[in-house]
C-alpha cells in the first residue's frame, strides 16, 4: 500500500530562533507595484502558507528571501537558517543526462544506496525505473524526481512553491504525511486547499500589493 511508505526528512540543523524579518519591503517592476510596507516575522518552528491569485507576490517573496531578486525595505534572515527552496520550475534544473538513482546520489552521496532505493520506491520509482534517465520522465515524474533529491538536503527553513504542480493523489499523501512531520521551519505556496489543510497554522493572503494575516 503506497500510502502507508513512510518518507522523513533529514532532522533541520539548528539555527536561531528568528527565521527572518521584514520591515517595510517593497518590490516593484517600473510602474507595476507588487506588494509594499510588508512587516513580517517567523519565527523557528512556524509553518506559513502563502496564497492569492496568480501575480501577486507569493513567488516574489519567496525568491527576496532566497535573496534571487533585489527590493527596497529590510530584510534580514536568522542566524544559522539554511534554505532549502522548491521552485516551480524545479523540475527543469534537473540534469537530463542522469538517472533516476543517479540523481538521488549526487544529492545524498552519503546514503547507501540500498536507502536510496528504499526512498526512490516511495515516489512511486519502484525496482528497475530507476534506471530510465532523467531525460525520458514525464512532467509528473520529474517533479517527484525533484522533491525526492531536494528532501535530501538537511536545511531548517523549507519553502516550496506549488509542490503539487504536477503530483497525482498518491504522490501528494506522500509529501504531506513527510512535510506534517517535517521539524524544521516550512513555508508553502499553493492553490491547493485540500493539500493546505492541517499542514500551515499560519495563512498570509497576498492581494493587491498587500498582505493579509488570517
Amino acid at each position: 500500500n503506497w500510502s502507508k511508505i513512510n518518507f522523513r526528512f533529514p532532522d533541520p540543523i539548528q539555527c536561531g530562533q528568528i527565521i527572518f524579518r521584514a520591515e517595510n519591503l517593497c518590490k516593484s517592476y517600473t510602474d507595476n507595484v507588487v506588494f509594499r510596507e510588508v512587516d513580517l516575522t517567523m519565527i523557528k518552528g512556524e509553518r506559513i502558507a502563502f496564497v492569492g491569485n496568480n501575480g501577486c507576490g507569493k513567488t516574489t517573496l519567496v525568491k527576496l528571501l532566497n535573496r534571487e531578486i533585489d527590493f527596497d525595505g529590510f530584510l534580514k534572515v536568522g542566524e544559522k537558517v539554511e534554505i532549502n527552496y522548491y521552485a516551480q520550475s524545479q523540475e527543469e534544473k534537473l540534469d537530463s543526462s542522469l538517472t533516476i538513482l543517479e540523481t538521488l546520489e549526487k544529492a545524498a552521496p552519503d546514503r547507501k544506496q540500498s536507502e536510496l532505493r528504499g526512498i526512490l520506491g516511495a515516489f512511486l520509482f519502484p525496482g528497475d525505473t530507476i534506471l530510465k534517465k532523467a531525460a525520458i520522465l514525464s512532467g509528473g515524474e520529474k517533479s517527484r524526481l525533484a522533491i525526492c533529491a531536494m528532501l535530501q538536503i538537511p536545511g531548517n527553513l523549507l519553502i516550496m512553491d506549488e509542490p503539487t504542480n504536477h503530483l497525482d493523489m498518491i504522490s501528494k499523501e506522500i509529501l504531506k504525511n513527510a512535510l506534517l512531520e517535517y521539524k524544521g521551519s516550512l513555508i508553502i505556496v499553493s492553490h491547493d486547499r485540500s493539500f493546505l489543510t492541517g499542514l500551515t497554522e499560519r495563512v498570509l493572503e497576498f492581494k493587491r500589493g498587500k498582505i493579509r494575516e488570517f
